[in-house]
């Protein structure tokens, strides 16, 4: 069956953020002088570790204190050289204990930001940008008495300004819901199901077709069985044994994806790029849209940092019911940073809830981590920041710890005055035609 939906431009119905604007401004003519440096390629997800195989690692349990070695270039697609950072989306399961894992660059030393925390049974995914050290490999440590650990790679940024460029971020000034499957009071969609998307922008239809991924949180909302959800560029059957997100029955259970966009074939102009999202078993889920990369050189290019923690709320107070809390990035960023690469982790709350982030101004009606009371959680995300590079977090129910590592930048190169200026708030179109296909 295929459904057309048409989501108009300014208008908001319920709790369903319809409406989003992309964040540009005029890039420098100059920067084709840094060709490839800090541009990103993305990927088809595919598996790269997996000790419960011995795929990456050997086949067995990965012990407490245990630091997995994981060779990423050169493999799944990505070269041998030059690359800054490769994008995962790490899962753990079948963890016989509290615990965390933090990957960080080989040859460097163990940060103490945690990559993912988890408690005893739970398999959970969060996607991480990861600096790639000069060997090629990446350390994924595990906290825990014991844990399988797996690593799905979805796309690199290059490391170099040799080479053709790949793409550009454009953050999302508004963030936005794509899909609410519950619409309507629809039923959960059964295992097997997948529905393909594109985004339509009736301002700038040159950028509506130069988009090469999408920037997107999901979540999985109420599963009726355990299951996964997959993304992939829409293109044939979604692809098996890789896995965006991991969920159980009941519950709430997001994750951030960076998922790789193709011609659409359900769409009027076959120009526009579609993605979809498959799920494994019965569940609803939510699409809310970060952001985008694109084919021009008038976005953001990322630049990694030794992963750093700018906000533990677990030094000061916790973030009320209700209230917001500004995190300060100075620490991670330059004059020049328009966006951040973080992972947000939520500790302990005191009801169940939801966090959302935004840079400032009016909140956006979206979420970007869900968590139960008394659990702790994480995801990673992009945070657009202000002119003091701060962002806002806000929290729904109960009172919640929070805590923010950052292990990246997004920055246009070389920046103009004009670009400072504009903040990356600058609507450059509004997506008027979201495009649904089951």
């Amino acid at each position: 069956m295929r459904l057309l939906r048409t989501v108009l431009a300014g208008t908001a119905a319920a709790a369903l953020a319809v409406c989003g604007s992309v964040a540009v401004v005029a890039s420098p003519a100059s920067a084709a002088d840094v060709g490839a440096q800090g541009t990103f390629t993305s990927l088809s997800s595919t598996r790269i570790l997996d000790s419960r195989t011995g795929n990456g690692a050997p086949k067995q349990i990965v012990g407490q204190g245990a630091t997995v070695r994981l060779k990423v270039a050169g493999r799944a697609g990505v070269p041998l050289w030059p690359v800054s950072a490769v994008v995962l989306n790490l899962t753990v399961t079948g963890a016989r204990g509290n615990g965390y894992l933090t990957a960080y660059p080989d040859g460097s030393a163990r940060p103490t930001a945690a990559s993912i925390s988890f408690a005893k049974g739970w398999t959970r995914a969060n996607t991480v940008t990861v600096p790639l050290g000069e060997s090629g490999y990446v350390n994924i440590f595990q906290s825990s008495l014991g844990a399988h650990v797996i690593a799905d790679v979805t796309g690199y940024y290059s490391g170099t300004t040799e080479g053709i460029p790949g793409s550009t971020y454009l953050p999302d000034a508004t963030q936005w819901r794509l899909d609410d499957t519950r619409a309507d009071g629809a039923a959960p969609l059964p295992g097997g199901s997948s529905i393909r998307y594109s985004v339509y922008f009736p301002d700038d239809p040159v950028r509506s077709s130069a988009i090469t991924a999408y920037v997107v949180n999901l979540t999985a909302v109420n599963p009726r069985t355990t299951g996964y959800l997959t993304t992939w560029d829409g293109f044939g059957p979604a692809p098996s044994g890789v896995s965006a997100l991991n969920y159980g029955i009941g519950g709430v259970w997001p994750n951030s994806a960076i998922v790789q966009a193709t011609g659409c074939l359900f769409c009027t102009d076959p120009s526009l790029k579609m993605f979809g999202v498959y799920t494994s078993g019965t569940t609803h889920w939510l699409v809310d849209v970060v952001g985008y990369y694109v084919d021009t050189l008038d976005g953001l290019r990322f630049t990694p940092v030794p992963p750093q923690r700018i906000l533990d709320t677990r030094t000061t107070s916790a973030i009320g019911a209700g209230a917001s809390r500004t995190v300060d990035g100075t620490a991670a960023a330059t004059p020049e940073t328009l966006s951040l690469s973080v992972n947000v982790t939520a500790v302990a709350p005191t009801a169940n809830t939801y966090l959302t982030v935004w840079p400032e101004g009016q909140r956006p009606t979206v979420s970007m981590l869900n968590p139960n009371k008394g659990e702790t959680v994480s995801n990673g995300t992009t945070a657009g920041v202000n002119a003091l590079n701060q962002f806002q977090i806000y929290n729904r129910s109960g009172a919640s710890n929070v805590v923010v590592d950052v292990s990246g930048r997004f920055e246009y190169v070389p920046l103009t005055t004009t670009a400072r200026a504009a903040q990356g708030l600058t609507p450059s179109g509004r997506p008027g035609e979201t495009q649904r296909s089951r």
